[in-house]
């Protein structure tokens, strides 16, 4: 998936207000909540997923709350450490996970791909660890045997003998048994390539606008020079940080990274919460904590101005 600047940019027609101060401790509050909802909802059925479905969809939601928490202790020292820089690389995966939800919502298929990707990844680092250590007399049983619990976790996933003989066959070269029929197992997508399998409309428009963002939170992880830059300037071991004052460091602090990454954390908890009542139409709770966030993130930002505008106003059914 490649979309231009020129195809995904929302125009906006009215300004917000720069200096309003945001409460980062108001936002973990009313993110939990958002957790707490959405997992009580996932409780109830809904049509077409399995419990075990929901239970691993209940599962994304407690992570990006574990996430957020590690966002939070990160920035905690404030810009004197230069390791709280890494929290807008943590903030990347709350992105990640978004996406993720957002295509398992648009099908219970989606969820089973995600977790039998995670099974196939396991198996192949299993497969490497065995072949590297095949001749080592300490490492027989591995070498001659799949643990029991591996196998049992893909049955749990519904992979079955064909797509593990499959993994082998790609992985190792082994022929495929007599009889069995090559059965890949379908690799879970990234952000981008997960746009191409939203229908147009619906919620597409906005995960377009929000891969610039994700592709701008990615060069944090991949050591970019802005994370570098960033990570000098704070760092009072470096003979560069003398030439940016304690004022000048603050505030980059507060706008490139504590504000980049608590925004869009709280921002990936609540559109999520968000796009999980349209599988709730009857829930009450859920839409409720969705909209007391989203008053917050509605004038946040440019960015979260643009989601709101173009669709979790409409999902909401709120209108400031």
């Amino acid at each position: 998936m490649k979309t231009r600047v020129s195809q995904c940019l929302h125009r906006h027609l009215t300004d917000i207000d720069p200096q309003r101060e945001m409460d980062s401790k108001e936002w973990d509050r009313q993110a939990n909540i958002c957790i707490v909802r959405a997992t009580t909802a996932l409780h109830d059925e809904l049509a077409g997923y399995s419990k075990e479905q929901r239970d691993h969809i209940s599962d994304m939601f407690n992570s990006m709350a574990a996430t957020n928490r590690a966002i939070r202790q990160l920035l905690g020292p404030g810009w004197g450490d230069p390791s709280s820089v890494d929290a807008v690389a943590l903030a990347r995966l709350q992105l990640e996970g978004l996406f993720a939800l957002c295509l398992m919502f648009e099908s219970p298929k989606y969820v089973d791909r995600f977790r039998q990707d995670y099974w196939r990844k396991s198996y192949i680092q299993y497969l490497l660890i065995r072949e590297e250590t095949l001749t080592l007399p300490s490492f027989q049983e591995l070498a001659s045997k799949t643990p029991v619990d591996l196998l049992r976790l893909g049955l749990h996933f519904g992979v079955t003998n064909a797509p593990i003989c499959t993994v082998e066959n790609e992985e190792l070269g082994k022929p495929l048994p007599h009889g069995v029929r090559k059965e890949p197992i379908t690799r879970f997508p990234t952000p981008g390539k997960a746009i191409d399998l939203i229908p147009q409309g619906d919620k597409r428009p906005i995960l377009e606008r929000l891969y610039q963002k994700y592709l701008h939170l990615c060069s944090f992880a991949h050591g970019s020079g802005e994370a570098n830059l960033f990570k000098i300037m704070f760092d009072e071991r470096s003979p560069h940080a003398r030439f940016a004052t304690d004022n000048e460091r603050a505030e980059r602090f507060q706008s490139n990274v504590a504000g980049e990454a608590f925004t869009t954390s709280f921002f990936s908890i609540a559109q999520a919460a968000a796009e999980l009542t349209a599988s709730y139409p009857k829930s009450t709770d859920l839409p409720g904590a969705a909209i007391i966030a989203w008053d917050q993130l509605s004038v946040a930002s440019f960015w979260t101005k643009a989601v709101w505008e173009i669709r979790t106003r409409n999902l909401l059914g709120a209108i400031r």
